[in-house]
């Protein structure tokens, strides 16, 4: 039997908890492909999941990781792309799966698309969650030419992706972040400003015209500071604060559905140029906690990048 690598814990806790094991190397079944993978993107839910922090009904060992990218390995019967074209052997692809962070990975075709050529594996890898999610956000608030958007944790993964797409829209956007961040917020257009107390005046002296939306992706401040701004309810969506939303009356996706024609969509988008996703570090598989560490700083200027 081929095995391969693949990151396992046995008990919640910090990156300690996390091991590599020996597992089989999976074939596909209809529908599927197995995928050797190149690179596996991070994401806050991994941690918390990892933590304890999320609940969870399945068993010890559990594995990790969502996103990822790589070359297809192997086809089962009838496995096509999204739109309908045939997946083969070599064929590199990006997507998401369950328990991501290993050497080979068997998912359905109908969650892979295909990896345009100049994209790297390592964004390519990370594009899944924090794409899908900023794009599910977009379709909440459909921010436009009349809009200033207040957007929190603008230089984290979703947020930077959501700052893109509502520019693209044509929308003005002004984010939090601390002022390690703000340079490479202006690069794509934002108006940065830091987060903590006096958000309201310093968003009220770059917006002198006022705010029209809020996306808050990490937590109550840039909720607060929008209705102190006169941003009403349904005009703020929030993806990291369910209390607030169910106490407020806010807007979210909610639990939206994956689609790998959004993913192909902003693979294109990386590939032209219009969007960007920084790296901030690679790590080989065997120093996966190392990757978690840096991932719990929360400090982070780029995704944190696994490559199996």
């Amino acid at each position: 039997m081929t095995t391969q690598r693949a990151v396992l814990y046995d008990r919640t806790g910090g990156p300690e908890v996390l091991r590599l094991a020996e597992a089989p190397v999976p074939e596909p079944g209809a529908g599927e492909v197995v995928v050797d993978v190149r690179a596996v993107g991070l994401n806050p839910y991994d941690s918390k999941a990892r933590a304890g922090l999320v609940p969870l009904d399945t068993p010890f060992p559990r594995s990790l990781g969502g996103d990822f990218a790589g070359v297809v390995r192997a086809v089962g019967a009838g496995a096509r792309c999204w739109d309908g074209t045939a997946l083969v052997p070599g064929d590199a692809v990006l997507g998401w799966g369950a328990g991501t962070l290993r050497e080979h990975l068997e998912v359905p075709a109908a969650h892979v698309a295909r990896k345009p050529d100049g994209v790297p594996f390592e964004v390519a890898g990370s594009l899944s969650t924090p794409g899908q999610t900023a794009n599910a956000a977009m379709g909440v608030l459909d921010p436009g030419r009349d809009d200033v958007v207040l957007v929190s944790a603008a230089a984290g993964a979703v947020g930077f992706v959501y700052c893109q797409l509502a520019i693209a829209a044509g929308a003005a956007v002004v984010g939090t972040a601390g002022p390690a961040n703000h340079a490479r917020l202006r690069d794509i257009g934002v108006i940065p400003v830091e987060y903590g107390p006096g958000l309201v005046d310093r968003v009220r002296e770059v917006a002198p015209a006022g705010i029209t939306a809020v996306q808050d992706n990490f937590g109550r401040e840039a909720v607060d500071a929008g209705l102190a701004l006169g941003v009403a309810p349904d005009r703020i969506c929030a993806i990291a604060d369910r209390a607030a939303v169910a106490e407020l009356g806010l807007r979210s996706p909610g639990r939206y559905e994956r689609r790998a024609d959004v993913l192909d969509r902003l693979a294109r988008m990386v590939a032209d140029g219009s969007l960007v996703l920084p790296v901030q570090q690679v790590f080989p598989l065997d120093r996966v906690g190392e990757a978690f560490a840096l991932l719990d700083t929360r400090h982070l200027h780029g995704k944190v990048v696994v490559a199996p």
